[in-house]
């Protein structure tokens, strides 16, 4: 599950990017993300991936509070997400079979499973005769669904899709949904960022309407079907309140009102919380895990019961750190390299 609870994200240049925004996406949930250019989808979905952090409030993903997570855990929050770019970012010099591979490879998985999970995907998504093909060879439709393939192969819990049918034409951004659709049904929650306001009506999935950094639409809570939704961001027009969906008007109500809606208060920043004295068993585990990580290590559970740190147990742990970080290294020279080839 994702929740956002009263979230707000500022920008040094002043800009307001998101304004109080809260909203629950259930797990197994397909959800259209729409709103004009500026409106604050990006920063929407940059939250949730945790590449840019919040400036009040609190985000939620699968039980993981990105307000305390640390800088060495984001490519484990990741790895339960495949990302869909717009631009498909795929590595040019690299064949089809190698492209998706690569994702496989930088969380360590093996040659064996890789050989067997590649074509397995690059067939699901309609490309098991492009398997030795270069990106250059493809159509942008053959392009994005490689890309698709490469955000499934680590069979990921969330598909998040920004602009997957910006670069396609009208027939293949339908068999792209289409085929979104079909992996939801498997359990895969999807979030598609999208202009296609046309499209997004045809599928009658929830839909979130983003406006100045405010949700003004979210059909989950409104009882008027998306087909006869006016959307604000197909006239890039003013909201006016009665625009708004009563639901959705948080900002406008009182403090006991919101508490109604969320019954679990959230502090407006992390350095406000105030946390209630600690147990002897809390602190002692707290001791530990300040050890921890001198010694850098996550594996904590090895070391909560343990009176004495035995010397070989530490050179075991620091040994199964190194392997991590390497794996992380190896998902961070796939981002820059996606980066170096767009």
């Amino acid at each position: 599950m994702i929740e956002f609870r009263n979230v707000s994200k500022n920008y040094p240049s002043g800009t307001h990017a998101l304004n109080n925004v809260s909203l629950k996406i259930n797990d197994g949930e397909f959800v259209f993300i729409v709103g004009s250019s500026g409106a604050g989808k990006s920063t929407f979905l940059k939250l949730i991936m945790s590449e840019e952090k919040l400036t009040k409030g609190e985000i939620n993903v699968d039980g993981i509070r990105l307000s305390k997570l640390r800088r060495r855990k984001v490519p484990y929050l990741r790895r339960k997400m495949g990302i869909v770019f717009q631009d498909f970012r795929l590595i040019e010099k690299m064949s089809v079979y190698d492209n998706v591979a690569f994702a496989m490879r930088c969380v360590g998985a093996n040659n064996k499973t890789i050989k067997e999970r590649v074509p397995y995907i690059l067939k699901l998504v309609g490309l098991g005769s492009k398997i030795k093909s270069k990106p250059s060879q493809l159509s942008g439709g053959e392009q994005q669904r490689v890309s698709l393939a490469r955000a499934l192969v680590n069979n990921p819990e969330i598909i998040i899709a920004d602009e997957p049918t910006g670069n396609v034409d009208p027939e293949m951004s339908h068999e792209i949904i289409d085929l979104l659709s079909e992996i939801n049904k498997q359990g895969t929650t999807i979030i598609i960022v999208t202009h296609e306001h046309d499209l997004v009506k045809e599928f009658g999935k929830r839909v979130i309407e983003i406006h100045k950094g405010k949700i003004v639409h979210d059909t989950m809570l409104e009882e008027t079907p998306v087909e006869e939704i006016e959307l604000i961001s197909s006239y890039d027009q003013e909201s006016a309140n009665d625009e708004l969906s009563p639901l959705l008007k948080l900002d406008e109500e009182s403090p006991d009102d919101v508490e109604e809606l969320h019954t679990e208060e959230v502090p407006a920043t992390a350095e406000e919380v105030t946390e209630p004295p600690k147990s002897k068993v809390e602190q002692a585990v707290e001791n530990i895990d300040k050890i921890v990580e001198e010694i850098e290590s996550d594996n904590k559970e090895d070391l909560i019961h343990t009176v004495k740190l035995d010397p070989a147990k530490i050179r075991r742990i620091m040994a199964e750190e190194e392997k991590k970080k390497k794996q992380d290294a190896a998902v961070d020279s796939v981002i820059d390299s996606l980066n170096t080839n767009t």
